[in-house]
């Protein structure tokens, strides 16, 4: 722990604030605001403790009385009241006032989001544990993490992170952290909810939510449409946007001591959306093109969800809730991936260059028509199916022991999971603008199957004492990855059994401080089939202080992540063409340390009217250790000191709101820190930066009895900045996106 007196933490003077009448903050401590009794915690122990200051920021969950300051471990949770406050469809939206979140933008909308927590790598959220209600989320969470599918925020009435030792309980990744969506419960009673918006390209959401139940059984129904025409201009003209549907029945059955819960879904997509970008220079003109050349790229997917769960209480001490689960999730991308001889997509837009490179730039664009076999436009077909089930126990035990409380937690979870890759190529020639087929039958290009049987078990004690609190854990992760290529005849097989460890602890002190500290063992596996790779490790650590009272919130804590293998993966995302797809790449030693900082102030203001000021900021300081040589196309050639790609040293986001009566206003500015898309050393030269950029958005709502009346807007002065020019080429920020919209709950 000695290495952490090298991270400055800095407090923030808010100032004072009334205690008698306090909005919601719009991050809070874990459970707080969230709304959620406490059978529905995702892991994050809580102890019911004595709280001899009324002044205490403290909450009811359930049947305890829980003094949130006393979590070991950093964890926020954004309620259902913030999620409201934002309407936001972008779950990259939702995360910027999350301290220790990164986010890289990629299509505008967040379709397939990529975050990372504490500098692991964003690309396609494969280094985080996601989850919904508690239940692995992703397509193929072992066998290929690449997070293709995320569920609905408009859905969603809770979003957890857990980072540092808070995440130790979730796996199988550990090195950055968990998040956690959480979706309606069956109701109690009778109840229902209409939300429609419509916004500027085309954009509209229809959200509708019925249900009815009392004490012993319960119903729910809820379907989501949302769709947009989409902001980018395809040359020749076609749209751009996107159709997603979801559709989720709840039902609830309980008896005194026994309750079952049945969860299915179904979602499915349609968006027209590519990979490719535009050159430096195209962009700089016009920056919302997009190239002829990817007029046929379309991905359709569909996903179905089954989940019982069964809980068991026997008392306030001791529960037991078991799930049984199975996703399934089939998609299919037609997309443009590479020039069958020319030059690699990304090279070819990035870097300025006359001759032959311009004749293919102008190919991409139609004003040149293909010439040639070689220069002929591959669009590949990329096919998957995924299954991802299991079964999983989560039992909790509280024991006192004189002035000793224990809270013990047993996780269990058998799962299973698998990707069935089948893609294929076709030849396009470009003329006059549009892409002709070359009359070739398509090439089959990949034909595989991974798939991971896996085990994992977690215990942990929380054990109070006084103002101390001691949050030991330990997991383990039991997995038999296999990959089994139709193609080449290839077959790989590991068994791997991976213990980890981690501990928090926490001093509370009667004045509303908290100072905290942790370490736990981050791991990510490997994908099945890679013989060479290593598992990704670190040991992370962390050190810092909350404070919470008379309306003034703040949290600063420092992290440090030693990595002793850092790892990469090649992805489309990523900028990799589908013959070096799922490559994982050994990155050696590694060092990330930065320092999170979150605060808020709220009160009254006078006139009938109160007021809140959210900070969040986050520095990250991330740099290999070693030097090496990689193909994966965001590392190349690495020296000792060079900085992580795509990880920002600062970022940070200010929300200011005001309300009075039924009206509320707010605004909010997003810093996004410049980072590099190579990793180097020094400052990097403009091809391989991303420059910081700084976003504002408002929201305003009204609301009348039961009816209520939003508007929001995001990027108010409507700035087409730079993003990434990864995969191919560079891609814009959305501009400004508006929507108005209309809620009514029936109760």
């Amino acid at each position: 722990m000695m290495h952490l007196a090298a991270v400055c933490l800095w407090g923030l003077a808010l100032g004072q604030a009334s205690p008698d009448e306090v909005p919601d903050a719009g991050v809070e401590w874990v459970l707080e605001d969230a709304g959620l009794p406490v059978e529905e915690d995702a892991g994050v122990v809580l102890l019911p403790v004595e709280v001899p200051d009324a002044g205490r920021e403290t909450t009811v969950t359930g049947r305890k009385m829980v003094d949130v300051r006393r979590v070991a471990g950093s964890a926020q949770v954004i309620g259902k009241e913030e999620l409201e406050r934002q309407e936001a469809n972008d779950l990259h939206r939702v995360l910027q006032g999350v301290p220790g979140v990164y986010v890289r933008e990629e299509d505008g909308f967040g379709l397939r989001p990529n975050i990372g927590i504490r500098g692991a790598s964003a690309d396609r959220s494969s280094k985080v544990t996601l989850m919904e209600d508690g239940v692995l989320s992703g397509p193929a969470p072992y066998s290929a993490a690449a997070a293709y599918y995320t569920p609905l925020m408009t859905r969603m009435v809770g979003v957890e992170i857990y980072k540092g030792p808070a995440s130790i309980r979730f796996g199988p990744q550990t090195i950055g952290g968990a998040m956690n969506l959480r979706t309606r419960e069956a109701p109690r009673a009778f109840e229902g909810d209409l939300d429609i918006s419509l916004g500027n390209y085309g954009s509209a959401k229809g959200h509708g939510v019925i249900g009815y139940g009392t004490e012993r059984f319960g119903v729910l129904l809820e379907g989501v449409h949302l769709r947009s025409d989409g902001f980018k201009q395809l040359d020749g003209g076609g749209n751009t946007g996107f159709d997603k549907n979801e559709l989720m029945l709840k039902a609830r059955a309980a008896t005194d001591r026994h309750e079952f819960q049945l969860k299915l879904g179904l979602s499915t997509e349609r968006s027209n959306e590519s990979y490719l970008g535009l050159s430096n220079d195209d962009f700089a003109r016009t920056p919302q093109r997009r190239y002829a050349a990817s007029a046929n790229d379309q991905m359709n997917w569909w996903r179905t969800q089954m989940e019982l769960t069964h809980t068991f209480t026997l008392s306030e001490q001791f529960e037991i809730s078991t799930t049984a689960y199975r996703h399934d999730f089939q998609r299919v991308w037609n997309r443009l991936d590479h020039f069958r001889q020319g030059p690699a997509l990304y090279e070819l837009l990035a870097y300025p260059s006359g001759g032959t490179g311009a004749v293919y730039r102008g190919i991409l664009s139609g004003a040149e028509d293909t010439t040639s076999r070689d220069q002929q436009l591959m669009v590949v077909n990329n096919g998957r199916t995924f299954v991802s089930q299991g079964l999983q126990t989560l039992a909790r035990l509280t024991l006192m022991s004189g002035p000793i409380s224990h809270e013990l937690e047993l996780g269990l979870r058998f799962h299973h999971d698998e990707i069935r890759r089948r893609h294929t190529q076709s030849g396009f020639d470009m003329l006059r603008g549009t892409l002709v087929p070359n009359g070739e039958e398509a090439e089959l290009i990949a034909d595989n199957l991974a798939s991971t049987r896996s085990f994992s078990a977690n215990l942990s004690d929380t054990i109070s004492w006084g103002h101390f609190l001691l949050a030991p854990g330990a997991r383990v992760e039991v997995y038999d990855a296999t990959l089994s290529d139709r193609l080449s005849g290839a077959a790989g097989n590991a068994l791997q059994v991976v213990p980890l460890l981690g501990i928090g602890a926490v001093y509370t002190f009667d004045f509303g401080l908290s100072v905290l500290a942790g370490v736990n063992q981050g791991f990510s596996p490997p994908p099945p089939g890679q013989v060479d790779a290593l598992p990704e490790r670190a040991l992370n650590s962390e050190l810092g202080f909350r404070y919470g009272r008379r309306g003034i919130r703040l949290e600063a804590i420092g992290f440090w992540s030693e990595y002793s293998n850092i790892t990469g993966e090649c992805t489309g995302s990523s900028g990799c063409t589908n013959d070096a797809l799922n490559q994982q790449f050994n990155g050696g030693a590694a060092r990330l340390l930065g320092a999170e900082v979150l605060g808020s102030v709220k009160g009254k203001l006078g006139w009938g009217t109160t007021g809140a000021v959210e900070l969040a900021y986050t520095f990250t300081s991330a740099q290999f250790l070693s030097d090496f040589q990689s193909a994966n196309p965001s590392w190349g050639n690495v020296v000792a000191g060079a900085a992580l790609p795509y990880v920002p040293a600062h970022q940070g986001q200010l929300r200011v709101r005001a309300s009075k009566g039924p009206v509320e206003l707010g605004v909010g500015a997003v810093y996004y820190g410049q980072s590099r898309e190579l990793a180097g050393v020094g400052e990097p030269n403009a091809s391989v930066v991303i420059p910081g950029r700084v976003l504002l958005d408002a929201t305003a709502s009204v609301e009348f009895g039961a009816a209520r009346f939003y508007l929001t807007a995001t990027n108010l002065t409507n700035q087409s900045a730079l993003v990434a020019r990864r995969p191919f080429g560079a891609r814009p920020q959305a501009p400004l996106l508006f929507q108005a919209g209309f809620k009514y709950a029936f109760r």
